[in-house]
């Protein structure tokens, strides 16, 4: 049984900090790219949720709001997707698969 020999594990931390890294890196290539590339910045959004999904490692909230979870692909404001602000409550449309995203206040759980 030869070749059965011990390898080198890589940490669990260095995987996380470089997906972290990578996400970091794909982020910026998102936002650079919404404006004149649109296949680019599609590609980025896919490869930052498989990144995340992978790894445990989410991207950042502004990050999150520019990606369409739906069809995976790039939400740009007035070419990609339509946002609204009604009683203090953001509404992102995606035009390609038309799924809303609210984000804002959550009057549900107030403790009073």
């Amino acid at each position: 049984m030869a070749g059965r020999g011990r390898r080198s594990r890589r940490r669990k931390s260095d995987r996380k900090n470089e997906a972290n890294n990578a996400i970091r890196h794909l982020s910026t290539v998102l936002e650079v790219s919404l404006g004149e590339g649109i296949p680019i910045a599609d590609n980025a959004a896919r490869q930052i949720l498989a990144i995340g999904k992978k790894h445990g490692v989410r991207p950042s909230s502004e990050v999150k709001r520019k990606i369409c979870r739906r069809c995976k692909q790039s939400m740009f404001p007035s070419l990609t997707s339509r946002v609204r602000i009604t009683s203090k409550t953001l509404i992102s449309t995606c035009l390609r698969c038309g799924r809303k995203t609210r984000q804002g206040p959550d009057f549900a759980r107030r403790s009073e």
